[in-house]
């Protein structure tokens, strides 16, 4: 899979984000299972973890603390979901400003970054149909909305934005969540845990990985021969001052050859091997953006 600067940024950071949600869903498992099995009931759990930093400050008992790592899970996925909903619009908005370079691929030539969000998704479906991702995208965006405006309570558009998801979509979140949407009433808090966040995570990485593959079929060659060269030159300060010395050497047996396209072919062979980009492309793509 070709993997372009915004797409391989976005991973990194998503990666963090799901490693330390998990490092959390751990933690919180582990101190409540140690509240529970407290000697005393009535120890304070400022005791039991006296080897924790911070924990002086949890002023309660065993009992009381092991509820409260049982909810953290609620409490932390009004902070998580938007937070990986914020790195996927991040995702979007790279992506249009790297292919706004090329018109008329998208013809809206000013900022993404003050664009709505459902604007991003669909400049980036490029006219294809909508899919289970997308349609997953939209309800956890609804729902990372109600976190954000209405202290996570239930609203009637997200109740609607659930009922309108197709059959497919429906039981591609329950796969992935372990079970359904659910709440009691609206202005109320819906079920809400570890099992919704990881699903909004993998919801935003199938979606990130269908918008790389709806880029590439997008640009023509020479237009990722110019991606290629862009991202080499501005990764690094290195690679930029590389890209914009002089062009020719000396190679085996006393040969010019081209030591800016030599590099620019090492960066496609790691990051763009799918595309199999000739020299005389990546010289193209240099030229064009040099």
């Amino acid at each position: 899979m070709i993997q372009y600067r915004a797409f391989r940024t976005w991973q990194t950071m998503q990666k963090r984000s799901n490693n330390s949600i998990l490092a959390l869903s751990v933690g919180a498992h582990h101190i409540q299972q140690d509240m529970n099995q407290a000697p005393d009931p009535e120890i304070r759990a400022s005791t039991l973890l006296n080897a924790v930093p911070q924990t002086e400050r949890l002023d309660v008992t065993a009992v009381d603390a092991a509820k409260i790592f049982g909810s953290a899970a609620a409490d932390m996925a009004i902070l998580a979901i938007p937070q990986v909903m914020a790195l996927h619009i991040e995702l979007c908005v790279g992506t249009i400003v790297e292919c706004q370079r090329f018109p008329p691929l998208i013809t809206k030539q000013s900022d993404p970054g003050g664009w709505s969000v459902p604007a991003l998704h669909e400049t980036l479906r490029f006219g294809k149909a909508e899919t289970v991702a997308d349609e997953l995208l939209g309800f956890c965006l609804t729902w990372r909305n109600a976190m954000m405006h209405g202290a996570g309570k239930v609203n009637k558009k997200l109740v609607n934005r659930w009922k309108g998801l197709s059959p497919a979509a429906v039981a591609r979140w329950e796969s992935l969540a372990g079970r359904p949407f659910t709440y009691t009433k609206v202005d109320m808090p819906p079920t809400l845990g570890w099992p919704e966040i990881m699903a909004t995570l993998a919801v935003t990485k199938e979606s990130a990985y269908e918008i790389n593959g709806r880029v590439r079929g997008a640009l023509t060659r020479a237009q990722w021969a110019e991606v290629i060269a862009r991202d080499y030159r501005d990764a690094t300060v290195v690679g930029r001052r590389r890209f914009n010395a002089a062009p020719a050497g000396r190679g085996v047996a006393g040969h010019e050859v081209d030591r800016v396209v030599q590099r620019l072919q090492g960066h496609a062979l790691t990051y763009y091997r799918d595309l199999a980009v000739t020299s005389a492309e990546l010289r193209g793509g240099r030229d064009a953006v040099r």
